[in-house]
């Protein structure tokens, strides 16, 4: 127990001085806060500048064919119906009238044309603009109000699903089996390189011949895993905490949306949180396990990387057929991903936080996944033991699995 403590503070204090590590742990949240910076700050001056811009008029004149826009509309907004189109073109080009007009009588099939002087960078935009919203306002005086909302699909519904005969919501159902899918996807997203050099490291240095002096494999492969499952904890928690404490102290002064009566009817059901933290922890396992072994097997990281890419494009394969898994009724490329090990996580999971895991195929899937996780883990023991000091060259594996 002593030799499993020693193995995980080494590795965390070693990773933890890396400022490759921290680089990488921070970078994300500092992408987003600046992202977010530049978003809000773009949509402030944008829409300072809109309403500048608004206010700003210029001469015009226009040729209504359609007969939408009524004479009165054009005097209110300072500007002249014209009955003479190439003549009040070249007032245009004279620059004696900032914008002409021709709307034709068929909108279905001909062009509203748009002759404008050229203003600043940014402001020709502003006479099309104008011309679409004239023609939509007219045309909405004419017509009745609930016919536009029900033509535009802007109705106000309020809308009620009842199950079992209770008030329904699938959306409360789905959050809290979903934190553990998004947990898991950013562990591998953020550790699956830190697994895979974990043992090839000091196999490149050639050290493991005196680790080994005085530690097991078995402990230094656990010590390994307890490690970078604290490492994926720790940088969670750096990246959730800064937006978390963000929200709540912003949230008032740039009139973020409410989500405390989300919260408040968040569904946290026994069976679905218990199937996502069994999956999250058997696929961290059987992942971990995995990538350890390959990385113990090859020579070097760089050839430890030619199998990684393979290995989390199997992983991540669900996500590339999600609507199959929005079906009530599984199809069997559904149980196949269900049970199959390197796709079962994800897969799980996904029918875990959709509702549609049955309980043989959640049993199953669970048990084979434990399984897998179990015998990675003992083969990345076994490989590291015989394979860490095969120093340029790649593992038997043949000979290392015949070996008692």
């Amino acid at each position: 127990m002593n030799n499993l403590w020693t193995v995980i503070k080494f590795e965390l204090i070693r990773t933890f001085k890396k400022p490759s590590f921290w680089i990488g742990v921070l970078s994300l949240p500092a992408i987003w806060l600046v992202m977010g910076g530049i978003i809000y700050f773009t949509g402030q001056q944008t829409t300072a500048q809109m309403e500048e811009l608004a206010k700003e008029t210029f001469s015009f004149e226009i040729t209504d064919e359609s007969q939408i826009v009524s004479p009165k509309a054009i005097e209110d907004l300072g500007g002249r119906t014209s009955t003479n189109k190439q003549a009040s073109i070249e007032k245009v080009k004279s620059a004696e009238l900032d914008a002409y007009y021709f709307v034709p009588k068929d909108l279905s099939s001909e062009k509203v044309e748009v002759y404008g002087l050229n203003q600043e960078s940014g402001k020709n935009d502003r006479y099309q603009t104008f011309i679409s919203n004239l023609l939509k306002n007219s045309s909405i005086e004419t017509v009745d109000q609930n016919k536009i909302i029900a033509i535009n699909s802007s109705l106000l519904v309020d809308q009620k699903i009842y199950k079992d005969g209770q008030e329904y919501n699938q959306i409360y159902e789905m959050i809290a089996p979903g934190i553990f899918l998004v947990i898991f996807y950013l562990v591998i997203v953020l550790l699956s390189n830190q697994m895979l050099t974990s043992t090839t490291e000091e196999k490149e240095n050639r050290v493991t011949e005196m680790i080994l002096t005085s530690i097991t494999s078995k402990t230094l492969i656990v010590g390994k895993i307890i490690s970078l499952i604290i490492l994926g904890l720790v940088q969670i928690a750096v990246l959730f905490l800064p937006v978390i404490i963000g929200y709540f102290v912003v949230s008032t002064q740039m009139n973020l949306p409410d989500i405390t009566p989300l919260l408040a009817n968040i569904k946290w059901e026994f069976w679905p949180i218990m199937t996502g933290i069994t999956v999250l922890l058997a696929g961290f396992m059987m992942f971990t396990g995995l990538l350890v072994g390959i990385g113990a097997a090859m020579p070097t990281a760089k050839d430890a990387n030619n199998y990684f890419g393979a290995i989390i494009m199997l992983l991540m394969v669900p996500f590339f057929l999600l609507s199959l898994f929005t079906t009530p009724e599984p199809s069997p490329i559904v149980q196949f991903f269900t049970l199959f090990p390197l796709t079962s996580p994800i897969s799980l999971m996904l029918r875990n936080m959709l509702g549609t895991l049955t309980v043989f195929d959640g049993v199953a899937g669970v048990v084979i996944l434990v399984i897998s996780s179990a015998i990675t883990i003992a083969a990345a023991i076994r490989i590291f033991r015989y394979g860490t000091i095969s120093y340029g060259a790649r593992v038997n594996l043949k000979q290392i699995f015949a070996r008692k």
